[in-house]
């Protein structure tokens, strides 16, 4: 194109100066401004190609017809083509160009039955997640491996805290996505397992291990999932077979009497891909210009994808489902193997767990699966822990540490894709980003979080009196401050705690910071005495976690007062659990177990009932197993945090000591 112009300027400009009468200024002018607009007609051109094409050998070719004055480099810019690729495929067609004479040059066009295969993630857009109650901004950060800033700055709301139901801004740019990383993905309605594995190029196989907790029953709309690395799971091979490939197209005139026959036998090619390479002439004559393709045989090597058959169906992906989490591996006889990582082997909480372990274990002695038990020193170095753990194979493992979760262990637990279970440990927060991690105890958080839910929703419609000196570190006593109205709330020390400080027929809530024994004694001692004081009013009193210590020692206050007290444990030692516990634990050990807050052997008891035969039950699917009923001092009901993290247990209780010498356990759980 740049060719045209320039001619044509040269021949204007020459003709202005030597002919100015027959060529005037106004007509020169003219010209430049046609010459001008030809050349942007062609420019734009170059963006939309829109010529002929042809398909030889497979493959598809524009073609064209020369013009006066073309050059090969002229269309290449014409056409936004490869100069050098036109030349290649031309190399007849040598400038100046004949008019009329065919250019080749590859059109790349998409065929009905061509297989388009995604080059780049599809685009996931905002990922929102959902706060459940209890949760922190730190958990949150780590399910996501998100910073926390990043989180701020997304949210500039949630630097002054995080309510359950509202909705956390994580974008896919600050998440470990791309290419060869994985990414988080927002199910979408109409969305499959299959669908999602094609698209982003994994097996169904990787997308349910990334998320240990999804399978057909719960993929929905609206969950957040993790989409692996692209690849993941899948077996390609490479095939290398031989194919014959346009290699240039030569320009041939045709001789007197050739015919299609003859210059297609002289060319070594087929009469047909001569026609296609032709198909404007229909009979060929003497001194016609014909293109003649030019073919090559090369090998070529294709990669081709093995996609599981069973992806397609439901059964099928329930099947992988087995597969990935090592579920085929029960026979007919299921053995649960259980080991016991034991942080001190010597120490008090260890022996007695232990203990109350093996008294579960002989309660399910006649259950009708078996059953295969070891304790491992927790004390020794971590490969010494770990070579034990892989010669054991266990089906779950249960942890014994109450300071903090070993890394190792974490470690462990998922590469081996085993259950470890954090049983006395409150902090730890490895349960937001392993998969295989269940954190048995409520963390502090979600702990208060419930409890002041459950106190308001009873109690809303009193006055909360906060008793005794304020703590900065009551948990609880914040989140009860967040949820009552400012007006129904009152601040009294200990000893204004007097009846003249309430109405003859109010209703109130009382709340007290003491924890120390001779203040608690006498906060009960006036509460009692405003009871008495007041008997038309209504008083309800919430202790401290704490308080539960002093059960024993103070049973009379408590129930005088109405005491209620807030605990992840308790022992209701009048309940058939208690006793069948007790039975099977004198049976083993011949004395009571010790007395501890909490009964380390009614933990042991507890895990090893409800784990052990729900493990058997569901036949080693942690996913499957059900709720707690009948524990002796725990209850269970695993919930999973997201489809990728682990497991958590939120039930915690409400002991209610009553003015009747009655004690009543309410189980406080909430959803999400």
């Amino acid at each position: 194109m740049h060719d045209i112009i320039q001619t044509f300027f040269v021949r204007v400009i020459i003709r202005g100066i030597f002919d100015m009468k027959t060529y005037s200024y106004k007509a020169y002018l003219s010209a430049v401004l046609l010459a001008l607009s030809v050349g942007v007609c062609d420019m734009q051109a170059a963006t939309k190609v829109s010529l002929p094409i042809v398909e030889l050998l497979g493959n598809n070719y524009y073609v064209y017809k020369a013009r006066k004055g073309d050059s090969l480099f002229g269309i290449a810019r014409m056409f936004g083509w490869d100069d050098k690729r036109l030349q290649e495929l031309n190399p007849s067609a040598i400038s100046p160009l004949k008019k009329g004479m065919k250019i080749y040059y590859p059109a790349e066009v998409l065929k009905k039955t061509e297989v388009f295969v995604r080059t780049e993630y599809p685009d996931a857009g905002e990922l929102l997640h959902t706060v459940k109650r209890g949760e922190t901004v730190y958990a949150i950060s780590n399910m996501y491996g998100v910073p926390v800033d990043i989180i701020y700055r997304l949210n500039p709301d949630s630097r002054n805290g995080i309510k359950a139901g509202e909705s956390l801004m994580i974008r896919p740019e600050d998440t470990p996505e791309g290419k060869d990383r994985s990414l988080f993905y927002t199910v979408r309605s109409g969305d499959t397992l299959y669908g999602l594995s094609k698209d982003y190029g994994v097996s169904v196989a990787a997308i349910l291990k990334s998320n240990p907790g999804l399978n057909e029953n719960n993929f929905r709309s609206g969950v957040n999932i993790r989409i692996p690395a692209r690849g993941t799971g899948l077996q390609k091979t490479i095939q290398v077979s031989e194919e014959s490939t346009i290699d240039s197209v030569d320009l041939q005139k045709v001789g007197k009497n050739e015919t299609w026959s003859s210059i297609a036998d002289r060319n070594g090619i087929s009469v047909d891909l001569l026609k296609e390479a032709n198909p404007e002439i229909s009979e060929i004559r003497n001194k016609d210009l014909i293109a003649v393709p030019r073919v090559e045989t090369v090998s070529v090597e294709k990669e081709t994808v093995d996609r599981d058959p069973r992806e397609e169906s439901a059964d099928g992906v329930a099947d992988i489902y087995q597969d990935v989490h090592g579920l085929k591996d029960y026979g007919k006889e299921q053995t649960v193997r259980i080991a016991v990582v034991a942080e001190d082997g010597t120490s008090k909480k260890d022996i007695e767990f232990i203990r109350g372990f093996l008294a579960g274990l002989d309660s399910q002695k006649d259950a009708g699966y078996k059953i295969d038990f070891k304790v491992i020193d927790g004390k020794a170095d971590s490969e010494t822990v770990i070579t034990a753990l892989d010669g054991f194979r266990p089906t779950v493992v249960f942890l014994t540490a109450d300071h903090g979760l070993p890394a190792y262990i974490g470690e462990y637990a998922s590469v081996s894709q085993t259950p470890v279970v954090n049983i006395f440990d409150v902090k730890s927060i490895e349960y937001t980003s392993n998969p295989y991690i269940v954190q048995l105890q409520t963390p502090s958080s979600l702990f208060n979080e419930n409890v002041a839910n459950y106190v308001f929703d009873r109690f809303s419609d009193r006055t909360l009196v906060f008793i005794g000196t304020p703590d900065a570190n009551d948990m609880l006593a914040e989140s009860l401050t967040k949820l009552w109205p400012s007006e129904s709330v009152m601040n009294v020390g200990i000893s204004g705690l007097v009846p003249g400080l309430f109405a003859d027929e109010g209703r109130y809530l009382i709340y007290g910071y003491p924890v120390k024994k001779g203040e608690v004694a006498e906060m009960l001692e006036k509460t009692v005495a405003c009871r008495t004081g007041k008997p038309l009013a209504d008083f309800a009193f919430l202790g401290r976690p704490n308080l539960i210590v002093y059960e024993e020692s103070m049973a009379k206050a408590f129930h005088d007062a109405g005491v209620m007290i807030p605990s992840r444990f308790y022992v209701d030692k009048e309940s058939s659990q208690y006793k069948d516990f007790i039975t099977h634990y004198k049976t083993l050990f011949n004395h009571m177990p010790a007395k501890t807050i909490p009964v380390y052997a009614a933990s042991g008891y507890d895990a090893s009932v409800y784990f052990v035969s729900e493990l058997a039950r569901s036949r080693g699917d942690i996913n499957a197993i059900m709720p707690s009923s009948g524990s002796v001092q725990s209850d269970f009901n695993l919930r999973r945090v997201s489809s990728w993290s682990g497991f958590l247990n939120p039930p915690v209780f409400l002991v209610e000591f009553t003015p009747f010498d009655t004690i009543n356990k309410n189980v406080i759980v909430y959803g999400e």
